[in-house]
């Protein structure tokens, strides 16, 4: 099947007034006004949909995503010299078990490294990657928790709901603290700042609302979205704060006061996750469409389109650098990309079950990745930069 840049016959990095010149000059062939050829209407229909893809930016980037992201056929990449060193090295250290029900979440302590894991039967649980164990372990009861943060000084929390029943719970030296409230509209996501001190959530009823995680006493509550709200996440300093919908778009609001910030619309599919750099440079989004989109937060503007996963997107994770990122999708493998310059693509086999949840150690040498298989797979990660 010819790509989109044979049949207008450009290159891929021809520009716009090319594009345009290649269109005229095939429009005078095959319009079917001037074409006697019975199958001008099909013919001329092909070039339209590729010209009209390839002179939009945007749409252009997308398409130059699928193709490198083997949705088409590519060229054979260039041979790379045995000595060159790759930006990124993989490779798996360890499989954590103990689990008994799916996991859910991933989170490292900022302070020690160590890994929180939230799971099904909303047991609450902190790993020891050296030794390989559980060093602490306690159930939520009534509770129901799909998001977990690990703190400083050994705290973990986490949050989560079920149809109009917001849970929270903390676990620390003291033990478990638990609280359940209910509220007006059906939660679809929930969130804990890094601080720990304010749960974010989002509802199917598209409302975006701040509580205090010591007691759930409401602190903002606005009209977020034109769809229901399928995404949330926190900055890693707790300023920024990042909701995603199912009418297509991404919307940035201050973490303390809920201001909005900004709008990001260039999606085109219900969004499935969200993650903020660290330095607050890049956002990245994953679609339904199976695509993961960067932005630049300060500009607004699309960086890039990726495509490689085969199944829809349920997690995304920043590395401390800043620029690499790790995807986990239903499809069982964990993608690792580059947000900056270069491609930087690798797609990790997981698991035969979908991956729900990946998370980058402090010091960014581990990737942990986890989900329905009840196993923690730890990676070990070499980045430049």
């Amino acid at each position: 099947m010819p790509t989109l840049y044979e049949i207008l016959g450009v290159q891929p990095n021809d520009d716009a007034d090319t594009l345009r010149s290649a269109y005229r000059r095939l429009a005078r062939l095959h319009h079917p006004d001037v074409s006697q050829d019975p199958k001008a209407h099909e013919i001329m229909a092909r070039i339209n949909e590729a010209f009209e893809t390839l002179i939009d930016p945007a749409r252009r980037m997308e398409y130059d995503a699928m193709l490198a992201g083997g949705l088409v056929e590519p060229a054979p990449p260039p041979r790379r010299k045995p000595s060159q060193p790759k930006p990124v090295v993989v490779g798996l250290l360890k499989k954590l078990r103990g689990n008994r029900t799916p996991i859910y979440g991933l989170s490292f302590a900022p302070d020690t490294g160590r890994l929180a894991t939230c799971a099904f039967d909303n047991e609450i649980a902190l790993w020891d990657l050296v030794e390989g164990a559980q060093k602490q372990k306690r159930k939520a009861e009534g509770c129901t928790i799909a998001s977990i943060r690990a703190l400083r000084h050994g705290a973990v929390v986490g949050t989560g709901a079920v149809e109009h029943l917001l849970s929270y719970c903390r676990m620390d030296d003291e033990g478990m603290h638990t609280w359940r409230l209910p509220v007006e509209e059906w939660v679809s996501c929930a969130s804990v700042s890094p601080d720990g001190r304010t749960i974010a959530t989002g509802s199917v009823g598209k409302t975006l609302s701040l509580l205090e995680a010591q007691d759930g006493s409401p602190r903002v509550s606005r009209r977020a979205h034109a769809e229901s709200i399928t995404a949330i996440g926190w900055s890693d300093d707790g300023q920024l704060l990042a909701t995603g919908s199912a009418d297509a778009s991404v919307k940035l609001w201050h973490g303390s006061n809920g201001a909005l910030l900004s709008t990001f619309q260039a999606i085109r599919s219900a969004v499935t996750a969200l993650s903020i750099s660290p330095d607050n440079r890049y956002l990245a989004v994953a679609a339904v469409d199976l695509s993961i989109r960067v932005f630049n937060l300060s500009s607004g503007s699309l960086v890039k389109v990726l495509f490689g996963h085969h199944k829809p997107i349920e997690g995304l994770a920043f590395h401390p650098n800043g620029w690499l990122f790790a995807s986990a999708s239903r499809d069982g493998s964990v993608g690792l990309w580059s947000a900056g310059q270069g491609l930087a693509k690798l797609i990790l086999p997981c698991s035969d079950l979908p991956v729900t949840s990946v998370a980058f150690s402090p010091d960014g040498t581990r990737l942990a990745a986890a989900g329905l298989d009840r196993t923690i797979k730890i990676f070990e990660v070499a980045a430049k930069g």
